[in-house]
Formats: structure tokens, sequence, C-alpha cells
């Protein structure tokens, strides 16, 4: 598992960077037609939308995994032994089914009608541009499953006296 982890963190990192590097030069592309040549580009503002939504979700999954996202840890810092790893679990498959609802069936609903929908400018199908919500909806699931497998093994190797 760790070395799954691993290589998500890394494929997601690389991912990440790569789109914020493109967003970037997107970005002074822009600026140089708008300000510098008097001829705005809307593709490329229709790029930058898409791909924030892209990095933010991307992103999003990686802060996951990472165990980074925002929590409050005020009642598990009170809790030791089997009540915390009982929360600890709960708080994680309370997630995963949020994020099956949201990212995977909502996700999906967006594809269908994404499907019949065409991006103005850049005249493709949206669906490609919503297959980043059922995209991070299984990653996240997937940093699920690794973070139930590490927070149950580590309660396991350290005992329920001194897991805290």
């Amino acid at each position: 598992m760790v070395k799954v982890k691993r290589a998500l963190n890394q494929l997601l990192s690389i991912a990440v960077a790569v789109l914020l590097a493109f967003m970037t030069l997107l970005t002074i592309y822009q600026v140089i037609m708008r300000y510098f040549l008097k001829n705005p580009s809307t593709i490329s503002e229709d790029l930058l939308s898409y791909s924030f939504v892209w990095v933010s979700l991307l992103g999003t999954a990686l802060v996951f995994g990472q165990r980074g996202h925002m929590n409050m840890s005020f009642l598990p810092d009170k809790l030791k032994g089997t009540p915390k790893l009982t929360l600890e679990i709960l708080s994680e498959v309370l997630i995963m089914i949020i994020v099956a609802l949201v990212f995977l069936f909502g996700g999906s609903e967006f594809m269908e009608v994404g499907m019949m929908q065409l991006s103005p400018t850049l005249n493709i199908s949206m669906n490609w541009v919503y297959i980043i919500l059922p995209l991070s909806g299984i990653l996240i699931i997937i940093y699920n499953i690794i973070n139930l497998y590490e927070t149950i093994r580590k309660y396991s190797l350290e005992g329920k006296e001194n897991y805290q």
C-alpha cells in the first residue's frame, strides 16, 4: 500500500505541476495578446478555466492523500485506543460515502449532460472537462482505502492501549 500511495502522490504531483506550468504560460500568452497585441484570445480563457478546475480537483485528491486537508482535531486528540480508531474509521467511511455520491454519482450525471454540450470556443464535448469529477472521486476513494489500511495497521502494531 505504501508503494501505491507513493506512486499516486508522485503522479498527481507531476500532473498538478504540469497543469500549473501550463496555466502560467497560458496566462502570459493571454496578457501579451490582450494588452500588447490588442487581440484577446478567447480560447486561452476557456483553457485557463478548465485547467483551473482540473488542477483544483487533482490538488484536492493529492492533499487528501497526504492527509493535509483541514480537520477539527479537538475530539480525536482527546481520544485514545479503540474509541479513536472507531472515530477515524467512521470519518473515512463517511468521507468515502460523500465522495461516492458527489464526485462519482454527481460527476457521472454531469458527464451525461456534458455529452450533449460543446465548449463554444474549443469545440470539444464538455464531458472531457467534466470527467475530472469522477476521476478525482476515484482517486480520493483510493486514498480513503489506503488511509483505512494505514490506520488499522498502525492500531494493530501499536496495540489498543498505546494507540494515539
